[in-house]
């Protein structure tokens, strides 16, 4: 056999295995790392979400804070510290979700009900850096980082993409930038093993092959826009699953495969009035995949 047709052949065992899975099992995604650096409040320990969350990471590296940890001036006065001189806060934007009538329906029996619309108000608070604040004895318990071991079957995929955008670890996402061409990846010891750390990778590594230098998938429709949207969820399909075809390639499937058959079953929602969806990314993936493998896919349409 070829080296295209052994790659087919597995591409073809890899998705048939998927399309059982998605069928029969109960799946929750996890998320395979952790997000230790997302910039959290002191006194709650929770993190902040969307805009706060990168806009205090930001000031967190801009300003060269030790730690991204924050607090209201009334959160620092209540734990007996003080904003020191000259100091200066962080806005941030909270939302205030509220529910209000906007007009009725009919229910299954045909008896009127409220129908319901969410108001959203947005609020701005100031917070400082635990750096800005004194008087009070900040205690943060560091976990110890775990030790990466590179896997050699993974690092010779990564090799052989000759011509793999620049790869960077960065703060605690993972995501391909289509404008930029590059992949950010969180720290290779936030995640929780070692094949997981390579599976994330080989899915935003797929995302690259869109790109218009490579394969130009993305000229066919816009590129990672629309969140959520019918086109995002084909290439979100594209790419998970050519990831579980680059894992069974280098040996790592079994640490990954039931996490992402609940990716790939997650992101079939918006898809499901076109059962032959999950097959027209599999022929998408299997041509990345192997485009990432310098394989010849001669004969494949």
């Amino acid at each position: 056999m070829t080296a295209w047709e052994n790659f087919n052949k597995l591409a073809e065992t890899v998705t048939n295995e998927i399309i059982e899975g998605i069928q029969n099992e109960n799946l929750t995604w996890e998320q395979v790392w952790d997000q230790k650096n997302a910039p959290k409040n002191f006194a709650s320990d929770r993190p902040y979400l969307g805009f706060n969350a990168l806009w205090l990471a930001w000031v967190t590296i801009s300003k060269k804070f030790s730690q991204s940890y924050f607090l209201t001036f009334k959160q620092a006065k209540q734990l007996g510290g003080n904003i020191k001189k000259g100091q200066k806060g962080t806005k941030v934007v909270f939302w205030k979700i509220s529910k209000f009538v906007k007009g009725q329906t009919k229910n299954e029996a045909g008896e009127d009900e409220d129908l319901y619309g969410r108001k959203f108000t947005p609020f701005i608070w100031t917070v400082f850096n635990i750096d800005q604040i004194e008087g009070i004895e900040f205690s943060i318990n560091e976990s110890t980082e775990r030790v990466f071991n590179p896997i050699e079957t993974c690092e010779q995929i990564i090799s052989g993409y000759s011509d793999c955008p620049k790869i960077v670890h960065y703060g605690d996402d993972a995501f391909y930038s289509p404008s930029a061409d590059y992949i950010n990846m969180p720290n290779k010891e936030s995640f929780k093993g070692d094949e997981q750390y390579y599976s994330v990778l080989f899915h935003e590594m797929l995302h690259s092959t869109g790109h218009g230098s490579r394969l130009g998938r993305f000229s066919e429709r816009p590129a990672l826009v629309g969140y959520g949207s019918v086109e995002y969820s084909k290439e979100e399909l594209i790419a998970e699953m050519g990831a579980s075809f680059l894992n069974a390639y280098a040996g790592i499937k079994d640490a990954n495969f039931k996490n992402s058959l609940a990716y790939l079953k997650g992101w079939m929602k918006p898809l499901q009035d076109d059962p032959k969806m999950l097959i027209y990314a599999a022929q998408k993936a299997h041509q990345a995949a192997n485009y990432i493998l310098g394989i010849e896919s001669e004969g494949e349409k």
